[in-house]
């Protein structure tokens, strides 16, 4: 089955004539409503550009696909083309905790765009646009397939030799992409992600795959474009050119177990949205603790009775 196969149907909302810049996403319905508070952020602060935006969707609940609509009714630099993906295109994957498949969906994402789009930015929906993107038309690739900032942190270490990787390699991260398609599917490097890890399970799914991969042909991207905020650390200063913030880690800003300072930063952008009321629901057992000690702290016993109970249940059943 070719890679293009997975992706059964594609519908367009809004449009625009000619885009300055080309943005996508992989999600699951879960992540839906962090996408559109995402794509809020993108537009507020670069409202002179054109955007075209591709979002592959594992799945989508329909509430959030009526406020899409109004979203992009509402924001006419905004073309959103929505790809549906089939949800056994990565069925035998290795997926991490605190993960879906959708990870993998970048992997489909070179080979279904080109070559229509030449050059495209994919980005995580766990980020918040605080800047003028329009920097990045301006880069250059010097023959890389990809651009990405690096990633950083003791854990590499280790982490780099166990995948493959030479101590003295860089590493990146994969949460922001600035990709050229037509290096990318030369590279046929889709198709080499597929077999590798169809054979490996990485610690860190398809960003381990691409830096084996590509560590020749990656270019590192300014650390301004995915400056990472991570909400189990003590809070930092967010530098001033800071286009890209991004939310890595488990702990997410919209989960209301969260209450890092900082994802107040999030909040407001989410207020503005029409995801304001987003109501992050726990996805496994532990998740099932976290919202009951949640419920606890802020005074509601009764919730925080019954998330500890689905938490008894949820670990002893193994769900």
């Amino acid at each position: 089955m070719k890679l293009t196969d997975f992706v059964s149907e594609c519908e367009s909302l809004g449009r625009v004539d000619k885009a300055d810049f080309d943005f996508a996403f992989g999600v699951d319905a879960n992540f839906v409503p962090p996408m559109g508070i995402m794509l809020t952020s993108l537009v507020e602060h670069n409202p002179d550009y054109k955007f075209r935006i591709h979002a592959f969707l594992n799945s989508i609940f329909d509430e959030d696909m009526e406020k899409l609509k109004s979203f992009v009714g509402a924001a006419p630099n905004i073309q959103l083309d929505l790809y549906r993906v089939d949800e056994t295109a990565f069925a035998d994957f290795h997926v991490d905790k605190g993960y879906t498949a959708a990870v993998y969906d970048r992997i489909l994402i070179a080979q279904i765009l080109y070559p229509t789009i030449e050059k495209l930015i994919y980005i995580d929906a766990d980020t918040l646009c605080v800047g003028d993107v329009s920097e990045l038309s301006t880069l250059d690739f010097d023959g890389k397939i990809l651009m990405a900032v690096l990633d950083r942190g003791r854990w590499l270490v280790e982490h780099k030799p166990n995948i493959g990787l030479t101590p003295d390699e860089p590493y990146y991260n994969s949460g922001v992409l600035y990709i050229d398609l037509r290096r990318w599917n030369e590279f046929e490097l889709s198709e080499k992600m597929m077999s590798i890890l169809h054979e490996r399970h990485f610690p860190m799914q398809d960003q381990d795959a691409l830096n084996l991969l590509a560590r020749d042909s990656i270019k590192e991207l300014p650390v301004r474009f995915n400056q990472f905020l991570l909400l189990k650390e003590a809070p930092i200063e967010l530098p001033s050119d800071t286009v890209f913030i991004h939310f890595a880690g488990q702990l997410k800003p919209w989960q209301p177990w969260c209450e890092h300072p900082q994802r107040a930063i999030y909040d407001a952008y989410r207020e503005r949205s029409l995801w304001k009321e987003f109501d992050y629901q726990p996805r496994d057992y532990q998740e099932q603790r976290l919202m009951g000690r949640a419920m606890r702290r802020h005074g509601d016993y009764v919730s925080a009775m019954k998330f500890y109970s689905r938490y008894v249940v949820d670990k002893f059943t193994g769900k």
